[in-house]
């Protein structure tokens, strides 16, 4: 039986592909390449206490010299030469949770009795620098370095998932219409309604619009429909209809089409939306700025 001609590109197809995602990657001048060499990141993420690179050289110390300080959140100790950040409420308390052991040490005896005249709101604790004042949990140190007021964790990237509401020594997360809190209280998950039905994701690419199960398996039900270069898509959860932007070589063949999709059995009632916007202006524009 003769093997597809075919079916011998694939191991030269799979190396090109392999090939293309190791090599070094050329980022542009507003951006900041990351250690790996292959992720580019927008250079005002760089120093900003988030790691936006997958391996974090973006906040590394020789990049950020000046921010060590600001890597740990209120209340919390950096150890000295490293990123660690351990709680104020874990220094001298006998057990070593900084490499080089700054958390503990002498001066935790020696220190201790200034800590009752630094006149803190909250909570003292000898350090190497002296006694420092911090506060209890949700609350964070004023300038005057002794009094304690609320800190807002909603202002923390990540704080919650969705939605955050700050209040006094505390926070609480909700989700958005259509999402479930989960047990821990801070990430959302999307409702699955109705229950039995399996979760779908609509890929769109340059030919059609196509449904799959997480699995990545094909929804047999859902024949994909034809497309060109879809650029923009969304789903109304309400109508059940898919919408997208498909391109042509004109600005007069560029549509904002709908179709919908009633019990996820397959694309029905296809349109065009007419808009006064040129649409094939708009997907020129956003090709530049990515190209740029």
């Amino acid at each position: 039986m003769l093997t597809p001609p075919w079916l011998l590109l694939l191991p030269l197809l799979s190396a090109l592909v392999a090939a293309a995602i190791d090599a070094p990657k050329t980022c542009s001048p507003k951006q900041f390449a990351c250690r790996d060499q292959i992720t580019c990141i927008s250079k005002g993420w760089r120093c900003d206490g988030e790691r936006d690179c997958p391996d974090g050289s973006d906040e590394a110390p020789e990049i950020c010299p000046q921010s060590k300080a600001q890597r740990c959140q209120p209340n919390e100790h950096n150890c000295l030469g490293t990123e660690v950040c351990v709680p104020m409420s874990r220094l001298c308390n006998g057990v070593q949770d900084c490499v080089d052991g700054s958390d503990e040490g002498p001066h935790c005896r020696e220190l201790r009795g200034n800590c009752s005249r630094l006149g803190c709101q909250h909570h003292c604790v000898p350090t190497l620098d002296g006694p420092t004042c911090y506060c209890n949990s949700s609350f964070q140190l004023q300038a005057d370095g002794k009094t304690c007021k609320d800190f807002d964790e909603c202002s923390v990237y990540g704080t919650c998932s969705q939605l955050c509401t700050n209040t006094d020594g505390s926070f609480t997360c909700g989700c958005v219409e259509g999402y479930l809190l989960q047990p821990d209280n801070r990430s959302c998950k999307a409702k699955n309604e109705p229950v039995d039905r399996p979760p779908v994701l609509l890929i769109a690419n340059s030919q059609n619009i196509l449904a799959t199960y997480l699995s990545g398996a094909q929804v047999s039900t859902i024949t994909p429909t034809s497309t060109r270069q879809t650029t923009a898509m969304d789903f109304s959860y309400a109508n059940e209809t898919v919408c997208w932007v498909h391109v042509g070589d004109s600005a007069a063949q560029t549509q904002l089409k709908c179709a919908r999709m009633p019990g996820l059995k397959g694309f029905v009632d296809e349109h065009t939306i007419n808009i006064s916007l040129s649409l094939h202006l708009c997907v020129f524009l956003k090709s530049q700025q990515e190209m740029g």
